[in-house]
């Protein structure tokens, strides 16, 4: 029930405003409903339009971008990387710089990582610092390489290269071996001859002692040894001689010994005191090692020339060289045994640097991989739901467009109906008018705008003038039938007068009652009339300099019509000289059923005498309708006489009361 009087009170509401509209602004009103409605649908789809956008903007500027950042990141590093080897072939200084410039980047790229979300700022501050330490590591091997020597000729590399040069070229200096060799070739022509005593063996030993002095000059011995050598080659030639002649003139020769010997053990001494057995072997050998160790990488070899070194070591040691000789072989040997090994050493850092590098490197190769994984796997998953929620979105636009619809047909039915229904109505209360008195009345709203409700108030007031007009006549009818029976009682015997004297004033009293209910009636209609025409005025009077008087003015007359129209039945009908009175021009007569002093009381004359002030004052005539209107209606509805024309018996106060 308190439901059903909510939607009572709803409806009421409703209609009430419904009725301050006009049937245009109705029908405006209904298509700018329908037009919101559709202007709503096309906002939502607007927006879920702008939301998808958006959300595409959002994979491509964030997701897209950790991707691309990600990649460019990735294809700096092997920049670097590819650089990096270009060094460690060429060793050029200019890739030092170039490897930097690829490391900025990598920071540059880095650092517009870090600046698309919270998540991609870990990896970018994890990238930078690995980058950094890379770059670090790398110029810590450029200096490695510096030291070691970035060629052949420079650093550790072009040190121990000028002293192993210096070592072989000492070595030069003690490369008697083959004079050793050919001095014993010469011994042993010298003991043939002895033995044989033939002259083959003495021109044999002239021809070695020849090739021994171009041994000689070939040699690598200094010049003054040279000298020394060659002045002991010729003293054994000519002493031998000497001897080959005695020899082969077969004399004693005391057992092949004499000056020419002396002079051989001479040059035998000499011969040793300036040779180191296998010195050129093991320094060979030694260059051997170093450069297998340089090619290949593989310690083993570092064992080896160090093991070289100590062989050389020791037959210098063992030889019969001075010890001045001997001391700069020890000197040289120790240069490039400590110049080899820091070789060694700084090979061994690049090594442990560049495993360093490697995992930097790595570990910013899987940072890189990880968030382009994780990037494809949340576009991925963010298209999947992008276009789940335009798929729900779409649904949602269809529902919308759906209920847009069915609310335009709804309103345009409602609209209709609001203009149809009271239409309809009122056709059967006008037929109701043309055969019968109706008993309903339209739905009408004081203070309505709607051409439908002025409509209903005039039917309502030609139904209520109808059943005025009816109520009259009965009445009238009653008071003739009473005055006719008052008539026959007056000219009636005295017996009979007495016995319908009582039921005529009965019935005349319950019909001047029923008069004068029906005149307070009127009264309370004219007072309501007045109200409004009072109200109409003050709302003519604020309306006057906005254009909108007219339709204040029509409401005005009518109302005063409708006063002129009650005046006219509320006048008795049966005198005929109350309503002879002069014409005011406005379709009203001058005077009033009980002759009381001339009085104008006509709706017509109301409505020129508004007019005139109005148009006097300029509106202040407005404010005067009021008064005049409610003068007039109360002077017109002063309680009248009996319609009788016939003096009033004088009745026992029993039967008056």
């Amino acid at each position: 029930m308190e439901i059903v009087s909510i939607l009572g009170a709803k409806g009421q509401d409703m209609g009430k405003f419904a009725s301050k509209l006009r049937i245009g602004e109705k029908i405006g009103f209904g298509f700018g409903l329908v037009g919101l409605l559709f202007l709503g649908v096309i906002w939502q789809y607007h927006s879920t339009l702008q939301q998808s956008l958006a959300d595409y903007q959002r994979l491509q500027d964030v997701y897209g971008a950790k991707k691309s950042y990600a990649l460019e990141i990735e294809n700096s590093m092997l920049e670097a990387r590819r650089v990096e080897k270009l060094f460690l072939i060429d060793r050029s200084e200019a890739r030092v710089e170039e490897v930097g410039g690829h490391v900025q980047d990598v920071l540059r790229y880095a650092e517009e990582l870090g600046n698309i979300d919270q998540s991609a700022a870990k990896t970018s501050s994890r990238i930078k610092e690995l980058s950094l330490a890379y770059n670090q590591q790398f110029l810590m091997i450029a200096d490695a390489w510096r030291t070691k020597g970035l060629d052949h000729n420079s650093g550790l590399q072009g040190a121990f290269r000028d002293t192993v040069h210096e070592l072989e070229a000492m070595a030069g200096r003690f490369k008697v071996g083959n004079l050793y060799l050919q001095l014993l070739q010469i011994r042993r022509g010298e003991k043939d001859l002895g033995l044989r005593r033939e002259a083959q063996y003495r021109d044999r030993v002239f021809q070695l002692i020849e090739e021994y002095k171009q041994k000689l000059a070939d040699s690598e011995l200094e010049q003054p040894v040279q000298e020394k050598f060659l002045q002991e080659i010729n003293t054994y030639r000519d002493t031998f001689t000497a001897y080959a002649r005695d020899v082969l003139a077969n004399q004693n020769v005391a057992g092949g010994k004499g000056p020419f010997w002396q002079a051989a053990h001479r040059l035998e001494a000499l011969i040793n005191g300036h040779y180191i057995p296998d010195l050129e072997q093991h320094i060979l050998q030694l260059r051997r090692r170093e450069k297998d160790y340089l090619l290949r990488g593989d310690k083993v070899y570092v064992d080896m020339a160090l093991h070289e070194l100590e062989l050389i070591n020791a037959q210098v040691k063992g030889s019969d060289i001075s010890m001045t000789d001997k001391a700069m072989f020890g000197g040289l040997l120790a240069k490039y045994k400590n110049d080899f090994l820091a070789l060694v050493e700084q090979n061994r850092r690049i090594e442990q640097v560049t495993e360093e590098m490697k995992k930097a490197v790595s570990e910013i190769a899987g940072l890189v991989d990880d968030n382009v994984v994780s990037a494809n796997q949340t576009m991925n998953q963010m298209a999947s739901d992008i276009n789940l929620s335009s798929r729900e979105n779409e649904k949602l636009m269809l529902w919308i467009v759906a209920g847009a619809v069915l609310l335009g047909i709804f309103f345009a039915i409602t609209i209709t109906l609001r203009i149809v229904h009271p239409l309809r109505k009122m056709a059967g209360i006008l037929d109701q008018l043309a055969y019968e008195e109706p008993a309903e009345r339209m739905p009408f709203v004081p203070e309505g705008r709607d051409e439908v409700n002025s409509m209903a108030e005039s039917v309502n007031t030609m139904a209520d003038h109808k059943a005025r007009f009816i109520a009259w006549w009965k009445m009238s009818m009653e008071e003739a039938d009473v005055c006719e029976q008052l008539k026959k009682v007056i000219t009636a015997g005295d017996g009979q007068k007495n016995q319908s004297l009582g039921e005529a004033e009965k019935e005349l009293l319950s019909a001047i009652a029923a008069r004068r209910e029906l005149l307070a009636e009127q009264y309370r209609e004219i007072s309501r009339l007045n109200r409004g025409i009072s109200e109409r005025a003050e709302r003519l009077l604020k309306e006057h300099h906005k254009g909108e008087s007219g339709t204040s003015i029509n409401t005005i007359y009518h109302l005063t019509q409708s006063i002129r129209n009650i005046l006219e039945m509320t006048a008795t009908p049966h005198n005929s000289k109350a309503m002879t009175g002069p014409s005011d021009g406005f379709g009203g007569v001058n005077g009033v059923a009980d002759e009381r002093p001339y009085i104008r009381l006509s709706a017509g004359y109301i409505a020129y005498r508004f007019h005139r002030h109005a148009s006097h004052t300029g509106g202040m005539g407005i404010t005067m309708t009021g008064t005049l209107v409610w003068r007039m209606t109360r002077r017109a509805v002063s309680p009248i006489r009996p319609p009788c024309r016939m003096p009033w018996p004088r009745l026992p106060m029993t039967t008056r009361s």
